[in-house]
Parts: C-alpha cells; sequence; structure tokens
C-alpha cells in the first residue's frame, strides 16, 4: 500500500490531498492529514491528474514519423527537394516521409512526381501531405506499383492524372492504399516502429491509447510479452479485417490490450479538401470525396454489427457526418458508435447525434492548425461555420465527447490539446470561434473520462474515485487553477495501475 500525500489531487468531488493506494486500485482519498507509513510519498504540492488518454491516434504511423523524413513547416518545394536530397544520402529502399502542406507554398501548387525525381529518379519515394490523406511519390516508386496510365481508380480515391492522362504522382484518399506503409514497411520494423510509438505516448503523459493500427494485433501481444507495453492500448483494426485469423473478436482483453471495435473512413480531410461536404468549399467549388455511398455503408456497418463489433468512423464534412449517423440509425446500432473528427457539422446532425448517443471524437490540437484557413474553405458568414469544431455547443446539447490528436497528424502531447480546446489561439495568436471555448473541467472530462466512456470503461478508468485504476500523472505547475501554464507544462510522472511508468526531475 502506497500513500501519495502532500498533493493537489482533481478529483469530481473536489481537489484532495492524499489518496491511499493498493494493488493497483485507490482505496481511499481524503484532505488535510493522513497517517503516514513507510510507503507515503510526499508529492511536494504538485498536480495529480487523472490518467490522460487519447482516444484517436496511430500509434505505429507516429513510430514510423520518428523515422522518416519531416517535412512540417516547408514553405516550398525547393526546401522539400533540399531535406530530401539530405535526408536519402547512403540510404536504400524506400524513402518515406511526412508533413508537407501545400497551403505554405506560394502559389498552393502540390509537388508532383517530377519535382521527386529531380531528386531522387532510382529509389522509391512517398512523401504524406500532413493530413495523410494524400500523398506523392515519385516516377521510380509508380512504376514499381505498376500504377500508370491505365491504372483504374479505385473506389473512393483519385489517382491524380495530367492532361495526357498519366498520374502525376499524387495520390488521393483511397489511392493512397496502392502505397500504404503496410505494405513497404517489413513486418520487424512496424514493431519497431510501434514500440517507438508507445514510448512517445507514454513520454507525454499518457496512460492509454485508443489507436487504429492495421494487422497489428499480434505485434501488440509480442511487445507485452516482451514488457513493451507501458500503457493501456485499446486497438482498432480497420473493417476489412473482420473474420481474419489473426483479428481478436470482440471484447477481447490481454492484459494491457483491448480491443472491441472497427474502423472505417467515409471521407478525406478539410486541408486536402477532399473533407465531402454538402455545400462547395468557399474558395474552391469542390465538394470533396466521398468515400462510400450511403447504401454501401449501411452494409459495411451493418456487418461490423453482425460480427459483434462497434464502429468508429472518420467523418470530417457534413455530408460525410450525414452519411455515417444515416447509416448508425438504419442500422439502429446503439452500441456506442463512433463518430470521429466530427469537424464540420450542422444543427440537424448535433440532434441526431444527441437522440442515437453517438460519441463524438474530437482532436483540439487541430485548431492551431485549421484555425488559419478554416474559413477560406468553409465560407466565414456560412452556416455550417457556426457548427463547425462546435465543442462546446456538442457538451451543452449532451453529446458524448472524447479527446484525442489523430498524431502524428498533429502532436500527441494531451497538454497541448487541452490548451487548445480552452484558448482556441490559432497560429497567429487570434482565437477562431471563442464562443466555443472548453473549461479545464470540461477539457480534462474529455482526455479522461470521455475518453474512457469512448473505451467503454468508465466504471474503472478515467477518474481518481474509490475503487478505479490507480491510473494517473503529476504535474509541477498547478495547471487546474492556471490552465495557461499547460501550454509549456510537462508530465513528471505517469502511472498505470499503480506502478510507476515514467519519472522525470
Amino acid at each position: 500500500m502506497t500513500i501519495y500525500f502532500n498533493a493537489k489531487i482533481f478529483t469530481l468531488d473536489g481537489i484532495k490531498s492524499w489518496m491511499r493506494v493498493e494493488n493497483g486500485k485507490i482505496i481511499e482519498l481524503g484532505s488535510g492529514e493522513v497517517e503516514k507509513t513507510e510507503d507515503s510519498i510526499d508529492m511536494e504540492q504538485k498536480t495529480i491528474l487523472p490518467g490522460l488518454m487519447d482516444a484517436h491516434l496511430h500509434v505505429f504511423s507516429l513510430g514510423l514519423h520518428d523515422k522518416s523524413l519531416k517535412l512540417e513547416g516547408c514553405r516550398s518545394i525547393f526546401e522539400i527537394q533540399s531535406k530530401l536530397k539530405e535526408f536519402a544520402i547512403n540510404r536504400e529502399g524506400w524513402i518515406i516521409g511526412r508533413g508537407w502542406d501545400q497551403d505554405l507554398f506560394e502559389g498552393k501548387k502540390y509537388i508532383r512526381k517530377e519535382d521527386l525525381d529531380q531528386i531522387i529518379p532510382n529509389q522509391p519515394v512517398r512523401l504524406s501531405r500532413v493530413c495523410g490523406h494524400i500523398v506523392v511519390v515519385n516516377s521510380f516508386a509508380l512504376k514499381i506499383l505498376g500504377i500508370n496510365q491505365h491504372t483504374e481508380d479505385p473506389d473512393g480515391g483519385e489517382i491524380e492524372r495530367d492532361i495526357d492522362g498519366h498520374p502525376t504522382g499524387i495520390l488521393k484518399e483511397k489511392a493512397v492504399d496502392l502505397v500504404s506503409p503496410l505494405i513497404i514497411v517489413e513486418r520487424n520494423k512496424r514493431k519497431e516502429m510501434i514500440s517507438i510509438g508507445l514510448q512517445q505516448c507514454l513520454e507525454v503523459g499518457l496512460t492509454g491509447v485508443q489507436t487504429n493500427d492495421e494487422e497489428a494485433w499480434t505485434i501488440y501481444k509480442e511487445l507485452q510479452k516482451e514488457g513493451r507495453v507501458p500503457i493501456r492500448v485499446y486497438l482498432t483494426p480497420n473493417h476489412n479485417e473482420i473474420g481474419r485469423t489473426d483479428t481478436p473478436k470482440p471484447g477481447t482483453r490481454d492484459g494491457l490490450l483491448y480491443c472491441d471495435r472497427v474502423k472505417l473512413m467515409v471521407d478525406g480531410s478539410l486541408g486536402a479538401h477532399t473533407a465531402a461536404m454538402r455545400e462547395p468549399y468557399a474558395d474552391t467549388g469542390e465538394t470533396g470525396i466521398l468515400v462510400y455511398s450511403q447504401e454501401e455503408l449501411n452494409k459495411l456497418v451493418g456487418e461490423a454489427k453482425a460480427a459483434g463489433y462497434r464502429v468508429e468512423i472518420h467523418a470530417i464534412g457534413d455530408l460525410a457526418a450525414e452519411t455515417v449517423i444515416n447509416a448508425i440509425e438504419v442500422n439502429n446500432d446503439n452500441n456506442r458508435p463512433i463518430l470521429t473528427h466530427a469537424q464540420v457539422l450542422g444543427e440537424d446532425l448535433l440532434e441526431k447525434m444527441k437522440n442515437l448517443k453517438i460519441i463524438a471524437n474530437i482532436q483540439p490540437i487541430f485548431i492551431i492548425t485549421d484555425g488559419k484557413w478554416a474559413d477560406t474553405l468553409l465560407g466565414k458568414e456560412s452556416e455550417r461555420r457556426k457548427y463547425s469544431y462546435a465543442w462546446k455547443t456538442m457538451i451543452d446539447k449532451g453529446i458524448h465527447v472524447s479527446g484525442g490528436s489523430d498524431a502524428p497528424v498533429e502532436t500527441n502531447n494531451p497538454l497541448l490539446g487541452m490548451y487548445s480546446a480552452i484558448f482556441r489561439e490559432v497560429w497567429n495568436g487570434t482565437i477562431w470561434r471563442e464562443e466555443e471555448r472548453l473549461t479545464f473541467e470540461e477539457v480534462l472530462f474529455i482526455y479522461t473520462k470521455g475518453a474512457a466512456y469512448s473505451a467503454k470503461e468508465e466504471e474503472r478508468l478515467g477518474e481518481l474515485a474509490l475503487g478505479f485504476e490507480a491510473d494517473f500523472v503529476v504535474l509541477k505547475e498547478d495547471v487546474i487553477n492556471h490552465p495557461e501554464l499547460l501550454n509549456d507544462a510537462k508530465v513528471q510522472q505517469v502511472y498505470v495501475s499503480g506502478i510507476q511508468k515514467l519519472a522525470r526531475p
């Protein structure tokens, strides 16, 4: 038994000063003096928060990004070429990178295969846009993948072509799967990338992650056997993995591992103009890409339900959200379905989400990037803007909300995600849609109790209370009373079931 005393412990019943933990569970909480034992730990007035969870990210991709060419912030194609040339020195096989954003380039021109061929003509190159919904590959990669002017677009995807019908190197949405990391990264390397991703999640203070990784259950089991799974992992395989022998049955639990849902993706991203919209984008007149028709999605949701899985469905545009909500309603799916991202909605869609008890899985950290161009894409005076990134409205309506990051699209640091939800500051210091700012208590809830609800674990995780697992994080800063400190704070200690997983001085 261990007593943590002289602390600021956040509970739903107010701030406590001490906590008693035994066999990985909280057995007592209180304020004032407490009788010490030899196992008592003086927390020196540090802040203790319930274990922080990320309700949607990609652990494998996070680890892959750590070892890949990083292109965030590049202001031109020339800058990308320079970084690519330096990165490729003495490297064999595929050159993988991520993070370019054409909105930062003069003229907002996409990078094309010719731009890559100038630097790397005899090695395959794959560079993902920051959102992950568009990749550019060079001519060598197109050749070894067998993609040419005769290759048909996959359903829900696009192979961009020039006026003569030849691929430009740009692949969108389902066409990205033609060159997915699952194809080009060996299994033993994927295992190492997942291990790296888990460690990165621990280091930013996460005690649990809800991660969408393909063909990964057996890899996670191997890592756990090797003692390399430090935090809770709620795996979300893709829908097309249902029925495979290496896919866990719904409700499978193995140590810190759990699986009960599958993932579907219905549209793209706003920044790539591939999010499916009911009305055209204000700047281009496009309406995005809807990956599945209503009939197709109805069928897929029904298949998941019949197999016993919950569904988590990516929808960013309001047309995509409408399609998802309709499919859930048609299938009478009341098993806590999740609408992930929920960025552009409408009053009608919010009402349906509330009535159907659909969980809104949001990514507050997106506001830093998206806030600088959202008005341009959506229209500053448009009706849909009122229901975009509408987190406060969702909570006030009684919609269950959970918080995530979609890392590596954005940082997996939950403290920065919380800061973003409270202050909604975009890159130039302005506040975007101030009326949707959350309080500290509201945003902490979505990263703890809300995320636990999303994982169907709210009876044992998500708060510091009697009988709950002793999952908690320790910070030096008093972020409870001074949430502005979240922007620079670092988690010093992480505990999972009372076991210390991270310790910093």
